[in-house]
């Protein structure tokens, strides 16, 4: 338990880090002034340009491929991870990887990341050229709302779906949105 709950904080501070800088702050303020929605797939983006340029991280990969587990539920055979990132110093092949959900209604973000509980624990450890997957979480951001509130519902969900987890990791990421992490 240790190493996973120390690998929930890597990824957190990772994208933590990636919300500090100048140019995502400006981006958020904007997408809130002109009430822009459905912008997940430019966070992703914008992830990887900073995860192409940051110093802590080694290697990384967009929409990397898996194939399922055969006894899940899952009907299809293969999937994608959104994105995933190899720290310097870790293992060539021990990746952290993160799915992203965006939505302004914080029960409707955690909704979505509930529902990518299923894939995300679907895939296989190792992918078709030989990454390891070391962490895998969900990442949402909405419009900040009492923390006790969120923190209580991603619970209930979580609770709801049978999950065990390695923490939540709820952070202000604006003057306008918070980000969670299970």
């Amino acid at each position: 338990m240790a190493q996973r709950k120390n690998d929930i904080d890597k990824i957190g501070d990772v994208i933590l880090d990636f919300f500090k800088t100048k140019r995502i702050r400006e981006s958020l303020r904007s997408i809130h002034e002109l009430e822009i929605s459905g912008w997940e797939k430019w966070w992703q983006t914008e992830l990887a340009i900073y995860l192409a340029n940051a110093p802590s991280i080694a290697e990384w990969d967009m929409e990397h491929p898996f194939d399922t587990d055969k006894r899940t539920s899952l009907v299809q055979n293969r999937m994608a991870l959104d994105i995933g990132f190899r720290l310097e110093h870790h293992s060539k092949n021990d990746w952290l990887f993160v799915e992203l959900k965006q939505d302004d209604n914080y029960r409707r973000c955690i909704d979505k990341m509930c529902k990518d509980v299923e894939k995300v624990f679907s895939a296989r450890k190792r992918s078709f050229d030989g990454l390891t997957i070391r962490y895998v979480a969900c990442a949402g951001v909405f419009l900040s709302d009492s923390d006790e509130d969120v923190l209580d519902y991603a619970e209930e969900m979580l609770e709801r779906i049978r999950v065990d987890h390695d923490g939540l990791f709820l952070e202000k990421i604006s003057d306008h949105h918070s980000i969670i992490i299970f």
